[in-house]
Order: structure tokens, then sequence, then C-alpha cells
């Protein structure tokens, strides 16, 4: 959080985004609970600032995220075009993924059945890749959105924005290429310290202001009481680079050495089915489980709740449970993708610790005075400062 973060211009009042089209690339509708909370929160937020513009949002899997999405902006439609240029581009150099993408807003026939909604680019005011972190090693197709990006801000004159991005770790071989197409963004915000220091000695304009969620957590609907326990839960099996049998064992070891194993507890679903293949190892040991399915999940709120205490292997759990006054032990089930997300979110000052490794137990940790230590508000006004830039982009090309 320290890079300084450009001061925001004020929207003016009278512009509503009428006639502005925003084209928001994200990885809603899996579904995954963090990109769902990602992509509505900025929804909401442009539902807010430019009711009346027509928002397009291009995803992986489009009539998922319509069902979950539907109605968060009266503009909005759902598309995948541009990850069909993922699916389509070649692998071997990331240099040609990147260009591809641009190769693609150049001439649509590459991907001949989404030519038409490549070619309907040339109305965008906005490309706007949401945060998250999904640009990195573990997907590198997904660079080609970044090289779609910028081609469609330099064939068209839209403005072109990467906000709350975690992008480690990196594509082996991207950060040259990276580099110089991010540079070329408008606006530039990552989430973490690793993303910052790959890019910000090439990337003048870079700005750290932590997860796009920061952006909607004063918004009532983002927080529930259903499911809620004094001790929660949330363990996925997806990305492990341990045994499930050994998280869970931990997990056991852990509640049993708090003196809760035998009280309700409450599993959190954020990733169906991932979340809950844990709940077979768990069940003998945990005779008051109960789950909270994803579906419950989406339309009640999360369960957090000052005082709670909280095992997550799931970055956005750990960010929600904390802004809420929990406290919690962080599972870092990889190194090199979770530690980090997971590390950004105690250097913020979540209150939080991180198991170092499954043998020992750590020991019950105190609800903090404040959740972040009270500068959470500081948090959010930072990711609204980046939001603003955002939307200053829209009205500029529009004017």
């Amino acid at each position: 959080m320290n890079a300084e973060i450009p001061p925001q211009t004020p929207v003016k009042a009278s512009f509503s985004g009428e006639g502005a089209v925003i084209y928001l690339i994200g990885t809603a509708g899996h579904p995954n609970y963090g990109d769902e909370l990602i992509t509505a929160t900025w929804l909401r937020y442009l539902a807010e600032e430019l009711p009346d513009a027509e928002v397009w949002l291009d995803t992986p899997r489009p009539g998922q995220a319509a069902v979950l999405l539907g109605g968060l902006h009266p503009g909005l439609r759902t598309v995948d075009t541009l990850y069909h240029a993922c699916w389509n581009a070649p692998r071997r150099d990331p240099d040609e993924t990147l260009e591809f993408g641009a190769q693609v807003v150049e001439d649509p026939g590459l991907i001949p059945r989404e030519a038409t909604g490549v070619e309907d680019l040339a109305r965008v005011d906005l490309v706007h890749i949401l945060g998250g972190g999904y640009i990195n090693r573990l997907w590198p197709d997904y660079l080609a959105l970044v090289g779609a990006a910028r081609a469609v801000g330099n064939k068209y004159g839209a403005g072109v924005a990467l906000t709350g991005a975690g992008l480690t770790p990196l594509v082996e071989g991207s950060d040259v290429a990276m580099s110089k197409l991010l540079a070329d963004f408008d606006v530039v915000d990552v989430r973490d310290e690793p993303s910052e220091a790959a890019f910000a000695s090439n990337v003048p304009q870079l700005t750290m202001s932590g997860d796009d969620a920061l952006l909607g957590l004063d918004n009532p609907k983002v927080f529930g009481t259903e499911g809620a326990t004094p001790t929660m839960l949330c363990l996925q099996s997806d990305l492990l680079e341990v045994p499930l049998e050994v998280l869970a064992d931990y997990v056991v070891r852990t509640l049993r050495s708090w003196g809760v194993d035998q009280d309700p507890v409450t599993l959190v679903e954020c990733l169906p089915p991932s979340d809950t293949k844990v709940v077979a190892l768990l069940q003998p040991h945990l005779p008051q489980l109960d789950v909270l399915p994803f579906s419950a999940l989406w339309r009640a709120g999360f369960p957090a709740a000052p005082g709670q205490r909280w095992l997550s292997t799931r970055f956005h759990p750990h960010l929600l449970a904390a802004a809420a006054g929990a406290w919690g032990v962080a599972l870092p089930i990889s190194q090199g993708y979770y530690r980090t997300k997971h590390d950004s979110l105690i250097q913020l000052g979540s209150g939080w610790r991180m198991a170092t490794s499954f043998d020992d137990p750590l020991p019950p940790g105190e609800p903090p005075e404040k959740p972040f230590g009270g500068q959470l508000s500081q948090r959010q006004a930072e990711k609204r400062r980046v939001a603003g830039n955002v939307i200053e982009l829209v009205r500029t090309t529009r004017n």
C-alpha cells in the first residue's frame, strides 16, 4: 500500500453515462465467491456512477454470470468473446499469447465465430480488466486479455484500465512484454507487493490499492447472518499442494486444541463442489458441522461477525471476516499463489496469522480491537480513488 495513488478527479454530476459503452473483463460465473463479489462490486458502483451506460461483461461463463449478477446494473450484458481469444491463443511463448490477443482485435477472423463481438469493440469507451488473481502462471492463456485490451485502446481510442490485480506468480518470460503493454494502460492497479515489485519500475502509473472487493464492503448486501456460528471454516480441494486428508486432519486437531470441536461449526462453500469435498473427512470428528452452500451464501450474504474464529484456505473469506472484526488462521495451501494472497491481507493489518506448516496447530488468537487495526476506511478510500480515476476515463472519452 505504499504506492502513491493519483488524486481522483470528480465526475460531473450531470454525467450519467448515457451513450457510454463499458467493457468489463473478469472471471465471474464459475461460480467462485471471490470472483462474483469483485464483479458485483464494480457493477453496483457503475450503477451508482453511470446508471445509463451500456455495460458488457466478458467472462468464461456468461450464462451463469447473468444468473448471478443480473439486475446489478440496468445495462448489463454478458459475453465470452475475448475468452475465445485466450482459448485459441498459442501457448508456446507468453509473447505470442499476448500478441494473439492484439491480433484478434485487428483481425476478428482469427476467431471467426466471435467476429461479430470483436467488431463491436469499436463502440467501446472503456475496457476494464477487473481484479482477481487470474492473469498469472496458473492460467497463462489469459495473458491474451491484456493484449486485447491494449489493442482496443490503440485501435479505437478507448480508455484502458486494470485494477486490483494479482499478477504473480508471473508467467515465465512474460515480464518484459507485459511491462510494455501495461505501461500503455491508463490505469494500472495491483493488490499485493509481489505484483507491484514485478512492474512498478517499468509502469510509472502503477498503484497498489488492494483487492477490488474493498470498493464495496459498505454495501449492506455483502454481509449476512445465515449460517453464522462462532467457528467458521472455508477449506478448498482445488490448487492444493498438500493432500486433502492432511488439511482436514490439521483443521480437526486445531479445533480440538481450541476446545471447540464439539461445538457448532459452519463450513462456507465458496467454490462448488470443491469446497465440500472435505466434509466427509471432517464429519466423524465435528458432530455439529453444518455446510452453507454457495447458493445460500450468495443470496444471504457472507456470514462474518465480530469475535468469530476462522480457518480459511481462501482469500476472500479472510478479507471479509477480518473486515467484520473476526480473527482467524490463514492456511496457505500453495506457496507461490495463496501465500502471497494471504500475506497481502496480513500486511494490510487483518490481524490473522499464517499457519507455517500443517504439523502443530496454532493456539487461539484474540479478536482485534478494530478491523484491520482501524485502517480499513483508509484502504477503502484508496480503492475509491482508483475507481474514480477509472470512471473519469469514461467521461473523458465521451467528451
